[in-house]
């Protein structure tokens, strides 16, 4: 037997080996049905403005030799086939974000079910906010500020960097500390709120927030979860503490078990609005930093839409080695925001 006729042989067996191996992990439906006999008419990945129907249209010639076809979307039954092939799936009551509808066709043994995903979006173009700047403060440079909260007139703050980070009180009329405790050097500080006379400061990727009373006693440390495992910014509405973790999903965590309760996506408009950091809510919104940009968005904290985005690039940081805008705190005595940044040398407090 000659090399060639050998190489031949064994190309052969490989061939037959990788089938025999590779076909019976597929399913049945996968080896008799295919994607074009079930949907005809479908825009994958489509964003749908909230309120606006999600449409496809089924294969009618291609489906009518099965014996059911069963529609679901996001998991739940919406309806078995009977006469109808053009959808309309309703999306006013559905979340911001990923959504998915399953095709389930039957024909005896032999199933396909095929996923279409689709993505609904805000249905509102943000306004623009104007800010004025009311009054300035100096302060000191040390706080690479994550987080930043008023409570009876005193100013927590958390800042960030492994071996450098913090959290402090400091007095609201003259930015001068009053008490800094430093985290463990291993520690990544990050964004701070305080509910029911506790402070929770989060930690970036060790899944740990740290619990104070309101002197910074230490009280507890408690792992959280979050849609990435990260913690970036915390505020709460009075029943859960809401995070951010740099994604475009925010989510809400019971306070004593830690459990996320639900999650909310970030659209303006048709666009998801990631990198959300430092937050602070007020009136049923949530305000919260753009990282690496000057922004603000106004969020609606019920459905996920931003309402209005606020530009602060008049801002002076107030120290040439100073990093981006971050940090906002809500003065319910005066209607003024405080914000700041990373290593700034100026508090401001100003009136959107």
């Amino acid at each position: 037997m000659n090399n060639k006729k050998i190489i031949w042989i064994i190309f052969g067996a490989i061939l037959l080996a990788g089938i025999y191996f590779i076909y019976p992990t597929l399913s049945s439906s996968d080896k008799t049905l295919l994607f074009k006999d079930i949907v005809s008419g479908y825009n994958m990945n489509e964003k749908v403005a909230i309120g606006a129907p999600f449409k496809f249209t089924l294969n009618k010639d291609g489906l009518k030799a099965q014996d059911s076809v069963i529609v679901f979307v996001d998991g739940i039954r919406y309806g078995k086939l009977e006469t109808q092939y053009e959808y309309e799936i309703p999306t006013s009551d559905l979340n911001l974000g990923y959504h998915k509808v399953n095709v389930s066709a039957h024909k005896k043994e032999k199933n396909k079910t095929i996923e279409l995903v689709f993505y609904v979006v805000s249905d509102l173009t943000p306004q623009g906010l104007t800010h004025a700047i009311v009054k300035t403060l100096n302060r000191d440079t040390e706080a690479y500020t994550q987080g930043l909260e008023l409570h009876d007139h005193v100013l927590y703050e958390s800042g960030g960097q492994l071996g450098q980070s913090l959290i402090r009180k400091v007095d609201m009329n003259t930015a001068k500390v009053i008490k800094k405790i430093s985290l463990p050097g291993d520690y990544f500080g990050e964004g701070l709120t305080i509910f029911k006379d506790k402070v929770y400061q989060l930690t970036w990727q060790n899944g740990v927030c740290l619990i104070y009373d309101l002197d910074l006693n230490l009280l507890d440390k408690v792992n959280f979860k979050s849609t990435n495992g990260e913690g970036w910014g915390i505020c709460h509405d009075e029943k859960s503490l809401i995070i951010s973790d740099g994604t475009h999903r925010l989510s809400f965590v019971n306070p004593e078990t830690f459990e996320i309760e639900k999650t909310i996506s970030v659209y303006a408009g048709d666009r998801e609005v990631s990198l959300l950091n430092e937050l602070e809510y007020v009136d049923g919104f949530i305000y919260a930093n753009i990282y690496t940009t000057d922004q603000i968005v106004k969020i609606d904290g019920t459905t996920g839409k931003v309402v209005a985005v606020a530009n602060f690039n008049n801002l002076d940081k107030a120290n040439p080695k100073a990093d981006v805008f971050n940090g906002i705190a809500w003065d319910a005595s005066t209607q003024n925001f405080i914000v700041t940044g990373k290593n700034w040398g100026k508090l401001y407090f100003v009136k959107l």
